[in-house]
Parts: C-alpha cells; sequence; structure tokens
C-alpha cells in the first residue's frame, strides 16, 4: 500500500478547511436570501437579513480564494 508522498499534507488540509468555510458562508448565504424572499413577500422588516447575506456571502468569497492559494503554495 504505497502512494506518492508529497513534503506536506498542509495544503490539502487547509483547503478543506477553507473549502467547508466556504460551502458553510455559502449556505448561510443561500437561506438568508430565501428567508429575505419570504419576509419581503409579507412587507416585514428585511434589511438585517440583506447585511448578513451580504457579509457571508463575502466571507464564502474569501474563503474559497484562501482554499486555492493554499493548495498552490505547499503544492511546491
Amino acid at each position: 500500500m504505497s502512494s506518492k508522498a508529497s513534503k506536506s499534507d498542509m495544503g490539502m488540509g487547509l483547503a478543506l478547511l477553507f473549502g467547508l468555510v466556504s460551502v458553510g458562508a455559502a449556505l448561510f448565504t443561500a437561506t438568508n436570501s430565501y428567508n429575505y424572499a419570504i419576509l419581503h413577500a409579507q412587507e416585514l422588516e428585511t434589511g438585517n437579513l440583506l447585511v448578513s447575506s451580504g457579509g457571508a456571502f463575502g466571507l464564502a468569497m474569501l474563503a474559497a480564494a484562501v482554499a486555492i492559494v493554499a493548495i498552490h503554495a505547499y503544492d511546491a
């Protein structure tokens, strides 16, 4: 049972960590967007949902970018 060993598994570990953070933030964004649509149809207050959805989207994009950087930085 041999496999090609790399210098470090840090790149894969960090990519997995930030990938999961990115997916979680994307799900949070989707949930807030759905709740916004429901509350907007009922003409209720929706301002907080827009702010938290935008923040979660930003976090998802940042985590995805860091995951890609981690793969390339530790692959060398």
